[in-house]
């Protein structure tokens, strides 16, 4: 189990997503962002040069190997929010994405000494590189009992 102190400013964890298919893409959309972007081939293609995911599918999707390969072993109270939240460019079918998430700041709270608060920065790119998501995140986290004291 890892807890806030095993969390540093400037850490860099990496993660990659798996590409999403079309299928995924129309199935989620016709579920939860039925936008022809999404639905659409012809239409998204005209726009943006083929289908396109949504955002909130893009989220998730970058998220996903992050839950599973990192926070499934923290000492994780919960989610607080996002300070920032960007879609800066389309994600096609069958695009990995790479996922860089840097700690920003590692902050034990003063009035519940058991917990802390982790900020930090994810970001995720396609094939060519470019980057297609970012926001920064806080996490609210147990510390080690042995340094509450």
């Amino acid at each position: 189990m890892k807890y806030l102190e095993d969390f540093y400013p400037g850490q860099v964890l990496e993660f990659r997503s798996k590409g999403m298919s079309e299928s995924d893409i129309m199935g989620f959309a016709h579920e939860w962002d039925p936008q022809r972007l999404h639905t659409d081939v012809e239409y998204a293609t005209q726009i943006h040069g083929g289908l396109i995911a949504s955002g909130f599918q893009t989220m998730l999707v970058i998220f996903e190997p992050v839950m599973r390969e990192l926070m499934v072993d923290v000492a994780n109270i919960g989610g607080i929010g996002f300070d920032t939240l960007r879609w800066l460019r389309p994600v096609h079918p069958a695009e990995p994405m790479d996922i860089r998430l840097v700690v920003d700041s590692v902050t034990p709270s003063r009035s519940k000494l058991d917990r802390g608060v982790m900020k930090y920065t994810l970001k995720a790119t396609n094939p060519a590189g470019e980057t297609v998501f970012s926001t920064e995140t806080l996490v609210m986290m147990y510390r080690r009992k042995d340094s509450t004291q």
